[in-house]
């Protein structure tokens, strides 16, 4: 058996060696996860406190993927760490008005105030393969918060404004599970291509880096301007 990278593959295994870790690779070239919004989800397992998706041992977190939704004008939940109580954790979606949000709360409440949210001016477009990276410190001022979207060959920093009135600074909970494409109850349409969390802020430069002018770069390795894998 053997695979070849697909011409777009540009990541330092590529450069390299490839490695012998033949689904990653696969998966990360023209192949891609579509989950129907009905049934189709990942199950990541337990995020107790010290987990490395819990977030509650770092102040600072950034995540980065490609991602397509083919229909637009309802929530759509890209990840969520905490299935237990609602308004706790870290959850990354794009609301209705197909902009893309980071949420965090505490399990202070069961409301909708009951956290921050983080959301883009700038929105999705339909069938649209589009990369997203964002970084945050979990402060309650929303240029603190940063995030990128890019389709084609352009990026572009969005403007972010706080949609929160809950004052959380650490997104907390007591248990439960992370799910990709998932909420609860609530499933997802979605297609990621791609999907990594850093346990520390991206820079401006490793953003670009990994968009690489609309082309794949693999996350697993430093490569260019992109210089903080050992934090995926």
């Amino acid at each position: 058996m053997s695979l070849s990278p697909s011409d777009n593959y540009t990541g330092a295994s590529y450069l390299g060696n490839v490695k012998e870790n033949w689904l990653f690779q696969l998966y990360n070239q023209n192949s891609y996860l579509s989950f129907d919004g009905s049934n189709d989800y990942i199950n990541l397992g337990s995020t107790s406190g010290s987990s490395p998706l819990s977030f509650t041992s770092t102040t600072k977190m950034s995540a980065c993927g490609w991602i397509k939704f083919p229909t637009l004008g309802s929530t759509e939940y890209i990840f969520a760490n905490n299935s237990i109580i609602n308004w706790a954790g870290v959850v990354i979606l794009k609301d209705s008005s197909n902009r893309l949000a980071i949420l965090w709360g505490d399990t202070s409440g069961a409301g909708s105030t009951d956290y921050e949210l983080m959301k883009t001016d700038g929105t999705f477009g339909a069938d649209t393969w589009t990369f997203f990276a964002i970084t945050t410190d979990f402060s309650l001022t929303a240029s603190d918060t940063k995030i990128w979207l890019g389709t084609g060959s352009t990026l572009t920093a969005q403007t972010v404004s706080n949609s929160g009135t809950a004052g959380i600074t650490t997104p907390t909970y007591t248990s439960g599970n992370a799910y990709i494409g998932r909420y609860f109850s609530t499933y997802s349409e979605l297609d990621i291509r791609s999907l990594g969390f850093w346990a520390d802020e991206l820079d401006s430069d490793s953003v670009t880096a990994l968009f690489n002018g609309g082309d794949f770069l693999s996350f697993e390795e430093d490569s260019g301007n992109y210089d903080q894998s050992s934090n995926l």
